[in-house]
């Protein structure tokens, strides 16, 4: 049992594929805490999502929110008006927002090997720590939303796309600003890696140290992660962590293999940034 009270939080848009998965997961953990509440906050999903969450829901604590964003395309600005909503349900709720730990979960498909037993020790070995963040057993693949001091203190695809006006023969570039990190586990060695900002499909906050906070894409320009991110360090200094004993997937999927492809081959990370800018 962890001796917790926790508020699972989690952003949903056409996901049928994946809630299944993200069930299995949250059941592993969240009778294992001391008392629990899921928030799913929907928006305009077109595929049966919401009948899932319901169903799902049916015998759990926990609640639907349908938030309209139609008109909104950009999905970074989508996410962080999903995410505050599931902030404010919980400021505005008078037994929630005493609750201890708030624990982000992304849908898709990322956190199928997280198990009590390492959310546990994860917060059991990081009680000084106001955000933990998982890593992956072999790639790390969520390197827009990571800032280490001294190491990655920039916006990756911001720095590539700067690099690619001066020069398409970009795939040294691409490596040296984003492939590298894939393997972040293997170039610094400690088991636990202080961030300035860090996400990688989880987040285990302590509730009442981040409820004030905000999440904000800058009109969709960057991460919604590092912007929430960096309010808690900039107010409480050194309290974020990349636990490595926390892996929630192998890390090997779509995302990371076309890391490795652009990273060597000029044809495929220019095909890359043609189709993202």
């Amino acid at each position: 049992m962890i001796n917790k009270k926790v508020v699972f939080c989690i952003p949903v848009r056409n996901e049928s594929s994946n809630l299944k998965s993200l069930f299995k997961t949250l059941d592993k953990l969240y009778l294992k805490f001391q008392d629990y509440f899921i928030i799913f906050v929907e928006s305009d999903s077109s595929d049966n999502s919401c009948d899932l969450i319901k169903k799902y829901l049916q015998n759990r604590k926990g609640i639907l929110i349908n938030k309209n964003l139609q008109g909104i395309n950009n999905r970074v600005i989508r996410l962080a008006k999903s995410r505050n909503e599931y902030l404010n349900f919980i400021k505005n709720d008078q037994t929630l927002n005493t609750y201890d730990l708030m624990i982000v979960l992304d849908c898709g498909g990322v956190n199928g090997s997280l198990t009590a037993k390492k959310v546990k020790k994860a917060i059991l070995e990081n009680e000084n720590s106001i955000g933990i963040f998982p890593t992956q057993k072999f790639l790390y693949y969520d390197i827009w939303t990571l800032r280490i001091d001294n190491i990655i203190n920039y916006d990756c695809f911001e720095e590539l796309f700067k690099a690619y006006k001066k020069n398409s023969k970009i795939r040294k570039k691409f490596f040296n600003l984003i492939g590298r990190f894939l393997f972040i586990n293997f170039i610094i060695k400690a088991k636990k890696i202080n961030v300035i900002s860090a996400y990688g499909g989880m987040g285990i906050y302590k509730l009442n140290k981040v409820i004030n906070f905000t999440y904000d894409s800058n009109n969709g320009k960057n991460c919604e992660h590092v912007e929430f991110n960096k309010q808690i360090y900039n107010k409480y200094g050194n309290c974020l962590v990349l636990d490595k004993n926390l892996t929630n997937s192998f890390g090997i999927n779509l995302h990371t293999i076309n890391i490795l492809l652009c990273s060597a081959s000029n044809y495929f990370a220019n095909r890359f940034i043609k189709k993202i800018i």
